[in-house]
């Protein structure tokens, strides 16, 4: 038994050692074409699928010619690339040519070519090389290329002097993007964009608080067809409570010290994202609710226990169909990562275009309610009735309508710019139709009860007590 077991150790070892011993290892480079360009290291086999340096050296010498032009300073660098690649121990495989120095060698020597008319090698066509941030050779200045023998010029000691400055290497060969660069948004516009958003934040929480909180102590004030400024609230306040938490905790596209490769590669950054696109859409559908239920009774002469009936359908769709777009999102993957606001972000031109079309809706049947609201002040009056608090609420109604659609739907034009100005619109818009829509609960009545609930009744009835005095 021991035998074996020693025999079987033996035989794995042995098998370790081969796979080792099979792995492709860096190794000095040989051909004279390709040495001093500041790397000395290479791996095989090379990218053209030769074994060996010599089967790399007798391909290169189909460009002799073209090299010979010297059309390119990066010429003999690129093509070098390609024939005989760049190997650092840092880095488990041979390191390619970035499409841009292909690019660029390609646009220099386009002239030398159509003169000799002879066209572009397919072998060398610049889509089949990798961008940034894939690991790659990114073109060198002019000055590195004065002194090829020199360290200076890409000695590739340590492999993250591939990635551009804003970056440093990953794990998986990628050039990832350090969380506080500063290459697509100034530290600036970052700084600016924080302090807007927090100001917002803030308002949004304070005002959705006390609209939520007044339900709770007054819920039989808010009953149909006003209930649904309760859930516009609700999802302003969600929506607010996130973005407290992305300037607590920093931006959620951040996976340490570097920023994601793929919105995907973080749990909490997609369900953010999800979740900020499901409050969304159930803002706008809950708007156009708030308007048709209006329009019912207003025009329709639905009462608040006929409402309420179909209260339950209403919410059934508003939180279920709110749910298709993610199915969608999902399955697609559209995602994406947003330097500016810290969150992996969605953008759908379908979503955003039906989006815009159930607000417009909604916006539709605010008008057709006003209307209604104004045949029935005009029936008061030939009734010889007062029609002072139906002039009340068609104002309120009026001016809390009118805010909510211009908000919701500037703020969904907003997603077809790309702006740092228009983010700052956008996030603004947001919030305050949350804002705008809070505030129907701002009356004197609602003054008067949390007077109430504040004051106890055992000191209200210890202050009329209290003997006036003259002075």
């Amino acid at each position: 038994m021991t035998v074996r077991i020693v025999v079987l150790l033996l035989f794995i070892c042995a098998a370790v050692a081969f796979s080792d011993s099979a792995m492709p290892r860096c190794e000095k480079i040989s051909t004279t074409l390709c040495q001093h360009l500041g790397y000395n290291t290479t791996m095989m086999p090379n990218f053209m699928g030769h074994e060996d340096q010599r089967d790399a050296a007798s391909g290169l010498e189909v460009y002799k010619d073209l090299l010979n032009h010297n059309c390119s300073s990066f010429l003999r660098l690129f093509v070098c690339s390609v024939f005989i690649p760049l190997c650092s121990e840092h880095v488990p495989g041979a390191i390619p040519a970035c499409r841009g120095l292909c690019e660029e060698v390609k646009r220099d020597c386009f002239a030398t070519l159509q003169h000799a008319r002879v066209g572009w090698p397919a072998e060398l066509d610049c889509s089949k090389f990798p961008e940034p941030p894939n690991l790659c050779m990114q073109q060198p200045s002019e000055d590195d290329l004065k002194d090829v023998s020199s360290e200076h010029f890409h000695s590739f000691k340590n492999a993250s002097q591939l990635c551009s400055p804003g970056s440093i290497l990953g794990s998986n060969r990628m050039c990832l993007k350090k969380c506080d660069n500063n290459d697509t948004y100034s530290y600036g516009d970052k700084r600016v964009y924080s302090a807007w958003s927090m100001f917002w934040t803030f308002a949004c929480l304070i005002i959705t608080t006390f609209t939520l909180q007044t339900f709770l102590t007054q819920p039989k004030r808010f009953r149909w067809p006003a209930r649904p400024i309760l859930y516009l609230s609700f999802c302003g306040f969600i929506k607010a409570v996130v973005y407290l938490i992305r300037w607590i905790v920093g931006p959620f596209i951040c996976l340490g010290a570097t920023v994601l490769e793929k919105p995907t590669d973080s749990l909490g950054c997609t369900s953010v994202a999800l979740l900020i696109v499901y409050l969304d859409v159930a803002t706008t559908l809950w708007w156009t609710i708030f308007c048709f239920v209006w329009y019912l009774s207003a025009a329709k002469e639905w009462s608040t226990e006929a409402l309420e009936k179909i209260s339950a359908r209403l919410h059934a769709f508003a939180w279920a169909l709110s749910t298709i777009p993610l199915v969608f999102i999902l399955i697609t993957r559209d995602i994406r990562l947003d330097e500016l606001t810290g969150f992996c972000e969605i953008f759908s031109i379908p979503l955003t275009i039906a989006q815009l079309c159930v607000a417009g809706v909604g916006c539709c049947l605010a008008a057709f309610t006003s209307v209604a609201l104004k045949n029935v002040r005009r029936a008061l009056m030939y009734e010889g009735r007062s029609p002072f608090k139906l002039e009340r609420l068609i104002l309120r109604l009026g001016i809390i309508s009118l805010g909510i659609c211009v908000c919701t739907c500037f703020s969904l034009i907003c997603n077809f710019f790309e702006n740092f100005y228009v983010t700052l619109l956008k996030i603004s818009l947001q919030f305050l139709g949350a804002i705008i829509s809070s505030s129907w609960v701002f009356s004197s009545k609602t003054f008067k009860n949390w007077n109430k609930v504040l004051r106890p009744k055992s000191c209200q009835k210890i202050l009329t007590h209290l003997p006036s005095t003259k002075v």
